[in-house]
């Protein structure tokens, strides 16, 4: 019985660690503030502080709220956004005799952020995807890269990456084994066998596809810049269109990889945003079913528990029975367990409803 009790400390203990690890989409970094040096230090630092807990908050609903939920909260007037801060660090300060300048990283609290959107009838899709590999092909003149040093579409593509965003890539390094094992020229003759072969040994499911195109034209003076994008999964190969086209086009006097990088990333996130919509989880219906775990592995059991609330909420998955042979959950939602099944993909997850008992399911590795 002491054994037990242990356990089940233990396991809440780690489940509040792991939850709180879990929290980085309400992390913003890089909040850089820049104002004009008015002799008084502690007002602009005050004035910092508030400009960037106002641009943090701004960036956190652009990556978790569709454009008409976003102007629900424009129409609420006055919001004092420093009562969802759960903590805030400078992390860069410089003072001249004419700016100041600071770097402000700034923690949200979820649940405080999450209450306010439900208080106020604003949706949120907080849904961060699996990790996509990254296949960033550059071609320019001809010539074809991709693992190789001079990418520095692989490089500007990389530093616009946001590893907070609800959308998460997996960029493979750029060297030598890596070029071996695929080619530019293999990714753009889409060989099916050859990307299934480079993921598995990634250990990665999915792939995005970036091919970036230079090529001058002469009539123009121009030097004209291509992009088209494609996600691989279970073998196929779809396009993913930007800005609802198939190719992202523009003539500029230099090469302008950087500003294009820039803009590819964030079609990207609002591509994956996109997906998480199309889905249709507003269903009126409730549905109420159990999931069963082996107690006896404390590590698989956190990570369980901490994947289903993070997909629908401590309301929503609660704990029923907690014993020596079993833990039983509690599921109520409007999710079928289709629509469950696509949340937990990313998690390397799924829901087997076990046999003649159509209420109770486990969860079970792909």
């Amino acid at each position: 019985m002491r054994i037990f009790i242990i356990n089940i400390l233990v396991f809440y203990f780690l489940s509040f660690l792991d939850v709180r690890a879990n929290e980085s989409i309400y992390t913003i970094k890089d909040n850089e503030i820049f104002l004009q040096n008015d002799r008084n230090v502690l007002e602009l630092r005050e004035n910092a502080r508030e400009i960037a807990f106002l641009n943090a908050f701004n960036i956190l609903t652009k990556k978790i709220l569709e454009p008409v939920e976003i102007r629900k909260i424009d129409r609420l007037g006055d919001i004092d956004i420093s009562a969802f801060i759960r903590d805030f660090k400078v992390v860069e300060e410089k003072i001249t005799d004419i700016n100041y300048s600071a770097n402000i990283l700034i923690n949200f609290n979820r649940d405080s952020i999450l209450q306010f959107f439900e208080k106020n009838g604003i949706k949120s899709q907080i849904l961060v995807s699996e990790e996509y590999l990254v296949f960033p092909v550059f071609k320019k003149f001809n010539t074809i890269y991709l693992w190789e040093n001079d990418n520095y579409w692989y490089d500007f593509l990389l530093r616009e990456y946001d590893e907070l965003g609800l959308l998460k890539l997996f960029f493979p390094k750029k060297n030598h084994i890596n070029k071996l094992k695929i080619s530019g020229a293999e990714v753009l003759d889409e060989n099916i066998e050859s990307i299934t072969k480079f993921l598995i040994n990634n250990e990665k499911k999915k792939a995005i596809i970036l091919i970036l195109e230079e090529n001058y034209n002469l009539s123009l003076n121009k030097l004209e810049s291509s992009v088209s994008a494609k996600v691989f999964f279970e073998g196929k190969i779809e396009v993913i269109k930007l800005f609802q086209q198939d190719i992202y086009k523009e003539n500029s006097e230099l090469s302008n990889v950087k500003l294009i990088s820039k803009i590819i990333i964030n079609e990207l996130q609002s591509w994956w945003k996109n997906q998480i919509a199309l889905m249709d989880f507003n269903s009126q219906k409730e549905f109420v079913f159990y999931i069963k775990i082996d107690p006896k592995n404390l590590k698989q059991n956190l990570f369980v528990e901490n994947t289903m609330i993070s997909v629908l909420g401590n309301e929503s998955f609660q704990l029923f029975e907690f014993n020596n042979s079993e833990i039983i959950y509690k599921v109520k939602t409007r999710y079928t367990n289709e629509q469950l099944n696509k949340l937990l993909e990313k998690d390397n997850l799924r829901l087997i409803n076990l046999p003649s008992q159509e209420k109770y399911f486990i969860l079970q590795p792909y």
